[in-house]
């Protein structure tokens, strides 16, 4: 039964569905994850990018999983999981078949240490999350190397569009962070506390005046 499902599952098609839908959801996460971090990006969009950011990077490395069991039962040019699991050894496009299973491996670092950041701390996190930016060109260079579809003129166009848009996110945000001045303030910057007690005391001293004498003073 099992062996008749996938004698008959359209691998081939499966294939280039899940490969390309990975890598755009691929692309979508990491472009929020640097959208979220704008400067003027706070509050309810800044929260909503983050759990899209989170979602789609997740689908991202489903997909990716797909992708790579399909391969071992295609009918027409199956992959052994040797080929899979070490770079660059497989038999058909061993460069552009290495920088995905890499992808893969730098993909799944970045999400462990996600989930882990409070434990890494922010300086381990930060260098573990800045894989994204060469697991994201792995994975441009994969497909097109390796996709059967990357002859085609609309998915090369996709490929530049959304590489093109990485490296302009990214220009970008560097080039706000580094105009946004320090925070200006004038005298020493009060705490919440001491804003609290200043307050109660402006208004212990307006019990304590008697109304109308304010004018005298």
């Amino acid at each position: 039964m099992a062996q008749w499902i996938v004698d008959y599952l359209p691998t081939w098609s499966i294939i280039r569905i899940s490969g390309i839908a990975a890598y755009l959801f691929l692309f979508v996460g990491v472009f929020l994850g640097i959208a979220q971090g704008m400067p003027m990006a706070k509050g309810k969009p800044k929260a909503v990018m983050f759990q899209w950011h989170t979602r789609t990077t997740w689908l991202a490395f489903g997909l990716g999983i797909l992708h790579a069991l399909t391969l071992v039962i295609d009918h027409y040019s199956p992959f052994i999981w040797s080929e899979l699991l070490i770079p660059f050894t497989a038999s058909v496009h061993p460069v552009g078949s290495g920088l995905g299973t890499l992808a893969f491996y730098g993909l799944l670092v970045v999400l462990l240490s996600s989930d882990l950041r409070n434990k890494l701390g922010r300086k381990w996190w930060f260098m573990f999350h800045m894989l994204s930016y060469p697991v994201f060109a792995g994975l441009l260079i994969h497909g097109l190397v390796t996709g059967s579809d990357s002859e085609n003129i609309i998915i090369r166009l996709m490929y530049v569009f959304t590489g093109l848009s990485i490296v302009g996110i990214t220009v970008l945000r560097g080039l706000l962070r580094k105009r946004k001045g320090p925070e200006i303030t004038i005298g020493p910057k009060q705490t919440t506390s001491e804003l609290i007690t200043e307050r109660k005391w402006a208004e212990a001293r307006a019990l304590a005046v008697p109304a109308g004498q304010e004018q005298f003073k």
